[in-house]
Parts: structure tokens; sequence; C-alpha cells
């Protein structure tokens, strides 16, 4: 299963890299660039609910998610190609020579942008199909005693594939595989494409699913999850509330930087050199993720009692200051060294940001799981006979019961982990949307205040997002009150 996210982050690593510096290279302007990046979202918010509803209830013999994963795969595949061929493809399909340089005719230019850009929207769609396959996959094997286990392999190759996807990116790939294509992208699909149908391929001929067999009264997979969703969204516990309260702001925080951490040249001649370094700097970037990631954690306090500063809170609230410093300190940076330097140190607040938020809704969700056994064993009769323990277990059959039955299901709806975690993911979706336009309109109004296509747009909106970090600093303060026992 770890496979799966090892090729997930790769195609995704490789889109990090080239995907503004290329869409900029066919003449799409950043304003349009930042709703192109609005597939991300999009696929978030519709895809990684609807696959898995659907998915669960999958009665195919090969089982319940190994279907999505292969269509997934497939369309991840065809997109990759489509986006490193468009200009190519364009030529072809406007029936037309290639030159030297096929985006000098408008038509195929307009043609290149536009199957790049469909290209871009299918590839989003078609991973989040993949990953939340992956994802559920994660939840239905293993059991439970081996669920943080699992979880903890899969952030682990989460990293590996981010480093193995920026490594790749660096290399020049053009000189030890100049047979897989003309330019630096269009080889670095190949391998990603590679890489990815082999891991997929892993997965799918190793994990071994269960078949699903459809109960007579399944309701609408489709009706349940947008049910769920909403009265979890109604009914969202203050604590978890508070926490994804810090995740929109921080999120808003973070985009920015994910969306324009790489960027094109005006210079065709210097593309492939420039994105290569862009590719080593965001190398670093994951280093540094991986080390502080496996660091950090080591310092906090496992006691409540204990008074030690670095407590998770502190940490939390710590890292989104250091991600504000880190964004203004752009107005200083001039050469590609620095930018280097810049880029690698937001992966001290970039792994603290996929560590401690996470942790605490765990922690929540599995001091509520407690409470909910305790309660359940203290109202549970003592006295019964084995009948009346078994009519107690099934509650569903007993008639006289319905009622609190109905009650308790209501409960665990509004409090389920999984509706938990669903919530959660939306307020880092919402974000993603909100950037998308905010970023067109601040890089719209620096260019209409300076008049200059080389104005520093880009750096404007890295600050935009340290701004955004700030209120995320200010509202992790409200969440020392959470009283989440650590162990």
């Amino acid at each position: 299963m770890g496979h799966g996210q090892v090729d997930n982050l790769l195609c995704w690593s490789t889109i990090c890299i080239y995907g503004t510096p290329y869409l900029i290279q066919l003449g799409l302007s950043p304003e349009l660039i930042a709703l192109v990046w609005f597939a991300g979202p999009l696929s978030g918010f519709i895809i990684q609910p609807l696959v898995g509803a659907f998915s669960d209830k999958c009665t195919s013999r090969m089982g319940r998610r190994r279907p999505f994963m292969i269509i997934g795969g497939l369309l991840v595949c065809l997109s990759m190609v489509s986006i490193a061929y468009s200009k190519e493809w364009a030529a072809t399909l406007c029936g037309k020579k290639i030159s030297n340089d096929p985006l000098d005719d408008e038509e195929i230019r307009k043609m290149a942008i536009m199957i790049a850009v469909v290209g871009f929207y299918i590839l989003d769609f078609s991973l989040n199909a993949v990953q939340a396959s992956i994802r559920a996959l994660v939840l239905d094997i293993p059991p439970v005693y081996q669920q943080e286990a699992a979880n903890a392999w899969a952030g682990r190759m989460l990293h590996i594939g981010n480093i193995a996807g920026y490594f790749t990116g660096f290399l020049d790939l053009l000189v030890l595989f100049p047979f897989l294509g003309s330019n630096q992208l269009q080889v670095l699909c190949i391998v990603a494409i590679i890489v990815f149908t082999l891991s997929l391929l892993y997965t799918c001929l190793n994990v071994k699913e269960k078949i699903y067999e459809p109960v007579d009264n399944d309701p609408s997979s489709l009706y349940n999850t947008f049910t769920y969703i909403y009265r979890a969204i109604r009914y969202l516990p203050s604590p978890i509330q508070k926490i994804c309260n810090v995740q929109f702001f921080s999120w808003m925080g973070w985009f920015p930087f994910l969306f324009f951490r790489t960027h094109s040249t005006d210079d065709p001649e210097y593309f492939d050199k420039s994105t290569r370094y862009g590719s080593f700097a965001l190398l670093i970037y994951s280093w540094t993720s991986l080390v502080a990631g496996a660091l950090i954690p080591q310092i906090t306090p496992t006691s409540p009692s204990s008074k030690n500063p670095f407590t998770i809170y502190n940490i939390y609230i710590i890292s989104h200051i250091l991600f504000a410093l880190i964004a203004w300190c752009t107005l200083f940076v001039n050469t590609v060294e620095q930018s280097i330097i810049l880029i690698g140190s937001f992966g001290i607040p970039w792994a603290i940001s996929m560590w401690v938020p996470f942790a605490l809704v765990g922690e929540y969700v599995q001091q509520e799981d407690e409470r909910q056994i305790e309660e359940n064993t203290e109202v549970r009769p003592l006295s019964n006979n084995d009948i009346e323990q078994d009519t107690y277990l099934n509650l569903e059959h007993s008639p006289t019961s319905s009622s609190s039955t109905t009650s308790t299901l209501e409960n665990e709806e509004k409090f389920a982990a999984g509706m938990i975690l669903g919530v959660h993911n939306l307020y880092i979706v919402l974000p993603q949307l909100v950037v998308s336009l905010t970023s067109s309109m601040i890089i719209k109004l620096v260019n209409d205040i300076t008049h200059d296509e080389n104005s520093d747009k880009f750096g404007w909106v890295f600050r935009f997002g340290g701004i955004m970090a700030i209120i995320a600093a200010i509202l992790s303060r409200y969440l020392d009150d959470l009283h989440v026992c650590r162990r």
C-alpha cells in the first residue's frame, strides 16, 4: 500500500516542479494559471468523497478499491502524456508540421494550452481517485492494532515519494535518457509513468481485498455521503472546530507557497536549467521536512504535567510564526542560492503542519472512543444471563429499544472518526479555492501597480500567505484548552 503513496507523490511532484513554469512557457498568463490550479481543490472536494462512497459499495470480484485504482491509474498515465506532449498533439490536431518552435503558430499555441489545461484537470481528478482508494486500503486491510503502524508507514512513503520526485526532477534526464523525449518535462513524465505503473501494479497484485456483499436495504452511497458530511459539519465538536479554524488559515498560508514555489524564466534557453534548480530546492525542502519530522516530535513532552515548554501546542504556534518570517524574507532574496535556502527552510514548518493537527484530531477521536466504550460498559447490566447479553448486544432485534438505538446511531454519526476527518479535510480543501482566486487578484493588482510583467508578483502572493499564517498562530493559542491526554 505504501508503494501506491510513492507513485502518487512522484506524479504530483512532477506537476509541482513543472506545472506553473510549463503553462507560462505555453503563453498562459499568471492570472489564468492560478485558476488552472483550481483543479486541485475541486477534485479533492468532489472526487475523494465520491470515490470513497462508491468504492465502499463496489461488488466487483477484483475488490472494492482495485477497480478505481486501475481506472484512475490509466487516466493518470494518459493525462501526463497529454501534458508533456501538448505541443506535439496540438500540431497534429491542427494538421500542421512541427517546427523548431511550434508555439510560433498561434493556432497551435491555443490548442496546446487547451490540451495542457484539460490534462491538468484530468490528472488532478484521477490522482485523487487513486489516492482515495489507497487511503481506504490503509483502513480496510490492517487490523486495529496495526492501524497506527500502517498509517506511519504511509506517511514515510509520502516523504520518500516527495524526495524521489524532486531528486528525479533535479537530474538532467535529457542527458541520461535522451530516447524518452525531446525535453526535460517529457522525459520526467515518462519516468514518472513507468514508476507509477510498476508501483500501482505491485499494490494491486499483492493487496488482498475482501469482496463486498451488498445488503438489500443499502441506501444510496451518494446520498449518504452528503447527508453525513452535512450532519458532521453541523454537529462538529468544539475542540475539532478550533483545530479546523486554525487549519483553514494555516492552509491559506501554505497554498501560495505550494502553487508558486517554482515559476518560469522568460528565456526559453534556460527553461530546463531553471526548473532543475527549482527541483533541487524542493529536494532540500523535502529532506528538511523528513529530518524535522523525525526529530521535532522527540523533544515534545509525553506527560501533561511536564514543565517542558516545547509542548505540541507551542511548537504548532512557533511553526506558524516561522512560516510567516520565511515568507516575508522573500523581500531580501536576490540569488539562486538564497532562493534554495529559503525554499528549504519551509520544510521545518511543513513537517510540523503535517504532524500536529492530525495528531490532535486523532488523539481527540481516540479519547472520545474510549469515553464512549466506558459509558457503554457502565450502562450495560452486569446481571444479564447469556441470552439477555445477546439481546443487549443486538439491540436492533429488540422492538422496545428502537428509539434508544436510533439515538445511539445518531450520536455515532455526529462523532464518527471518519466523518470528523472528512470535515477536517474540507478545511484544507476550501483554502485552495480561496487562494486560487485571491492569488489571481494579487498578481493582477501588482502588475497594474508596477506596469512590469517581471515584478515581484509571486513574492507578494507568498507574503499574503505569511499574513494568513500569523492569523493561524493567533488562533492556535486557543488550542491549549483541548485537554487531550497525550501518552
